[in-house]
């Protein structure tokens, strides 16, 4: 059965009722790393999963750590970064709720995390044991070959992240940034919460925190967005497009 959640940072421990874990799994299932196995490979996935509480500001796991999992965000935010070696921060992925993360390491010589991972908020994650996903894989080469889709799925995505932050200047990556968080066919103004601190926007967009408020007070003279504290508005989506 579904194993308890698992706090960190704390001694607590809490099993989970029959109706959270359905309504978990469901959510689990619905995702398309897991929507590609069938009711036997999907069971046996859920029996070695665990649940996770994390505090905002701890570390999930650190670089270079030994990795045994990868995780599926129920909710909150989780920062993957690297340090360099005069320890300077890079924000290198921002993951959002309903997203997987660290799936690909099961893939990698040595299996060992590339990044750090931290929660920006508090959050719930489930931890999905890599050897038993493998093995899964292993023994079934139509389910690979659908994971195989979803991983060049999101290959591709980053790279067109790459080419924007290698080939657009600080304002176009911004506004590019404020474009993916607005659904499609939405009406203004659009309201966005900031979830994640401005300094690690920054950081993953590759410009300076400094740069970033000034991009936003350009936007902002220009009648495009309205910034109060934690909340962005959209007041013309046609008008941001314009500039790509």
């Amino acid at each position: 059965m579904y194993n308890e959640v698992i706090t960190i940072g704390a001694s607590v421990l809490a099993v989970l009722d029959l109706n959270q874990v359905t309504k978990k799994m469901d959510i689990l299932r619905q995702h398309v790393l897991f929507s590609a196995l069938n009711d036997k490979q999907f069971q046996q996935v859920v029996q070695s999963a665990k649940s996770i509480n994390l505090k905002e500001g701890k570390l999930l796991f650190a670089q270079q750590q030994a990795a045994e999992s990868f995780y599926f965000l129920q909710s909150g935010d989780i920062k993957l970064y690297r340090l360099s070696p005069e320890g300077g921060e890079k924000v290198i992925e921002l993951i959002r709720a309903k997203q997987t993360f660290a799936e690909a390491v099961m893939f990698m010589h040595g299996r060992v995390y590339p990044v750090n991972a931290q929660a920006l908020s508090d959050c719930r994650l489930i931890c999905i044991n890599m050897q038993v996903f493998r093995g899964l894989l292993e023994h079934s080469s139509e389910t690979s070959l659908k994971i195989l889709g979803h991983m060049s799925r999101r290959l591709h995505a980053l790279v067109q992240e790459i080419e924007e932050l290698s080939l657009q200047n600080a304002k176009m990556r911004t506004i590019q940034f404020l474009l993916r968080e607005i659904p499609a066919n939405s009406e203004v103004p659009y309201q966005l919460q900031w979830h994640t601190p401005k300094t690690v926007l920054a950081s993953r967009l590759s410009i300076r925190p400094e740069t970033f408020s000034r991009i936003l007070q350009q936007l902002m003279q220009e009648q495009l967005i309205k910034v109060e504290g934690k909340y962005i508005e959209i007041l013309d989506i046609k008008g941001l497009q314009c500039y790509q």
